[in-house]
């Protein structure tokens, strides 16, 4: 909840690029992949959800997306049906959170453990609505006239004892279809069963003349117009030459190839099929990219983006992208620009796409390739974990420089555009900068020495002793300046941490509780020093007890800690603590400890060692007063009588209900508001419990 509320919506649907960033994230194409995708909208940043499917398909090793559409209107399911389809996932439709919830535990389940899983669904018209009151039957090849699973409704599902080929029967109102469906081991494939005669057989063409379209293209059919012009969907089909299935009337059909689209006016009669050509003026680029003239292609780790023209404020709209290194894109005739990016170069081309033609478009970027590696001291092995690296372009006119690139691989390869460039690496503390220039086509390796070393730092309680293991906190300074103030170099909160520091000499100071250390030191490049600091302190671990032979009082105590006295009997103070049993580590030596529960205080002489534990529980001699009352008012508390008659004031409280911790003895309890007051006097007992309800009168 915490990662979800710190999102910004924006109130778009880039369902498309999150399933591929997805995608990517779990490198597809190195291993199997599944992505669950949750929506509960469309599309709405430009891209296409079957194509991308396609792609992902085509790319990945075995790339697998389950799709929940969750409480979607009508005709807006076609784009997440095809994700799914398409990559051999599930859909599965959600209305609520506990078909949601369902929803999520059959994508997981497949997920987990794939099964070999047939989906039938029946339907009007191709791409169309569900429609329900149909029943199925499902027999293997060779199987015989049984069937291997039976079901009905308008979209059902069954797991299938194996993979293989399969004829699929279903039925509606005494009409009979067979469709043929073959399931790999462990993947899921959707098949449509459509119960409709007339309708339209759809072919597309780059232009007027050209070669009809065989595979790649994705079709839309709408219905009249309503009085706002809005259309529902009534099929999608995802075939180059579909034939969709529908009834009598006027319809609008979209074809759409890559980026290109084409629409027209239909009217289905009842009959034999209608048969629609489109043409979508379309053209393909076949797109490559080079780092300098007379190089070779590159052929990974490209993306592209494909815009229009600048509309009349300058803003270009995406027409297209890719991820792969030489693509072959489908768009409108017209021009269009090309924008390649390769890890930090960039390089762009203004294209004339032509209808019906496939053009070679070669990008230059004019960039080269950085290859680095950092090492403590000349000679020494390069640094294999803890680096990260900033790159920074030229500076301007005021000395800035701007970021280019940056990385936290120990020895990255950096695509960059041709140029002067500063890089700082970190390793720890240690810091360094080269100046490099990148030429195009050309690779450049750098390796940057620090001049540096690493220390091992260690407190240790006595000689001998065995490393501290937790509670320290290290701070390590420079050398001194000419006003003896040193410089903040490095610190840590591990107990034995290991720093990287430039050669030199430094202070080292540490704390551990209130005991503290400190040592001058020296830094050797390349080499590791292992640095114990003896304290001389010790540990002390106390509480505090009502009365003799009780149990460590729970709460309610504060801890104070005075070092020596001086020569005027003033103690400094140590450490302190709110807790009911603390442990103290402290420099060793004699201190005096002084316990507080309310009104009640205890205090004990004790000394530390070197190296040692010591247990201490003071005794309080106190115990417990609870006190109530019905009237308002005010709560004192008074100890008992000196030799003169008077009374000091232990403690008070403004709660009507109030308890007190008190020393043992005869103490006297006033009650009081305004001019009235009531008072009684009580013998506190240690670690006994006593109470009294009093009312000002």
């Amino acid at each position: 909840m915490k990662a979800v509320s710190a999102l910004e919506p924006k109130g778009k649907t880039p369902l498309t690029a999150a399933v591929i960033q997805a995608a990517k994230y779990l490198k597809f194409e190195e291993a199997k992949v599944s992505v669950i995708l949750v929506s509960d909208g469309v599309e709405t940043c430009h891209n296409d959800p079957c194509m991308a499917a396609e792609e992902l398909e085509r790319l990945g090793i075995d790339f697998t997306c389950h799709v929940i559409g969750f409480d979607l209107k009508p005709g807006e399911s076609s784009g997440l049906e095809c994700l799914a389809k398409k990559t051999g996932g599930m859909y599965l439709a959600a209305k609520d959170a506990a078909s949601l919830k369902s929803s999520l535990e059959a994508a997981m389940k497949q997920v987990a453990k794939p099964v070999t899983t047939l989906v039938i669904e029946a339907k009007k018209s191709s791409g169309g609505a569900l429609i329900e009151g149909a029943t199925f039957q499902v027999f293997a090849e060779g199987g015989g006239e049984n069937a291997i699973a039976t079901g009905n409704g308008g979209r059902w599902s069954t797991e299938l004892p194996k993979a293989g080929k399969f004829t699929i029967s279903a039925k509606l109102n005494g009409k009979v279809v067979e469709v043929e469906a073959t399931v790999k081991e462990g993947d899921t494939v959707t098949k449509e069963v459509v119960f409709a005669e007339t309708g339209i057989k759809a072919i597309a063409y780059a232009k007027e003349g050209g070669e009809a379209f065989e595979r790649n293209v994705t079709w839309d059919l709408f219905g009249p117009a309503d009085a706002e012009g809005h259309r529902e969907t009534i099929a999608t089909s995802y075939e180059a030459q579909p034939f969709l299935k529908v009834a009598a009337g006027k319809y609008l059909l979209k074809a759409t190839r890559g980026e290109a689209s084409a629409s027209v006016e239909v009217t289905v009669k009842e009959g034999a099929p209608l048969e629609v050509k489109v043409v979508l003026g379309s053209g393909n680029l076949k797109l490559s990219a080079i780092s300098a003239e007379g190089q070779a292609a590159i052929t990974k780790d490209i993306s592209w983006d494909i815009f229009s023209p600048p509309d009349a404020e300058g803003q270009r709209k995406k027409l297209g992208f890719s991820y792969d290194a030489q693509p072959k894109l489908t768009l409108p005739s017209g021009p269009c620009l090309v924008v390649a990016t390769y890890g930090n170069a960039k390089g762009q081309k203004e294209v004339e796409v032509k209808a019906g033609e496939t053009q070679d478009v070669v990008v230059l970027l004019g960039s080269g390739k950085l290859k680095l590696s950092v090492i403590m001291e000349e000679g020494g092995k390069p640094v294999a974990d803890g680096v990260s690296w900033d790159v920074f372009g030229e500076a301007d006119a005021e000395g800035n420089r701007p970021k280019a690139a940056y990385s936290y691989d120990a020895q990255p390869t950096l695509a960059l555009p041709a140029g002067k460039y500063a890089v700082e690496v970190v390793v720890g503390n240690a810091k360094g900068k080269v100046m490099v220039e990148i030429k195009a086509g050309a690779t450049l390796e750098k390796v940057v020495s620090l001049g540096a070393g690493k220390i091992k730092l260690s407190a240790l309680a006595t000689e001998g002793a065995e490393a501290i293991s937790k509670d320290v906190t290290w701070e390590v300074f420079g050398a001194a300046d000419a006003e003896g103030n040193r410089e903040k170099a490095g610190y840590s909160y591990d107990a034995v941490p290991t720093l990287s520091l430039p050669a030199g000499k430094y202070l080292v100071q540490l704390e551990w509780g209130s005991a503290k250390g400190k040592k001058e030191i020296e830094v050797t490049a390349g080499k590791l020093t292992e640095i114990p600091i003896i304290i001389n302190a010790g540990s002390l671990a106390l509480s505090a007890i009502m009365a003799e032979g009780a149990d460590a009082a729970p709460e309610g105590l504060n801890w104070d800690v005075f070092g020596e006295a001086n020569a005027e009997g003033e103690r400094p103070k140590a450490s302190y603590s709110y807790d009911a049993q603390p442990k103290f580590h402290l420099t060793a030596g004699k201190y005096l400890i002084v316990a507080t529960r309310g009104a009640a205080a205890a205090q004990m002489e004790v000394e530390v060692q070197a190296g040692k534990m010591a247990t201490k529980a003071l005794t309080l001699n106190a115990g417990t007063l609870k006190v109530s009352s019905s009237t308002p008012g005010s709560w004192e508390i008074f100890g008992p009588k000196d030799g003169e008659g008077n009374r000091k004031k232990l403690t008070y409280s403004y709660d009507a209900d109030s308890k007190f911790f008190i020393p043992a003895g005869t103490v006297l309890v006033v009650r009081s508001e305004g001019d009235k007051k009531a008072e009684k006097e009580v013998e506190i007992k240690a670690n006994v419990l006593s109470e009294l309800n009093l009312d000002a009168k």
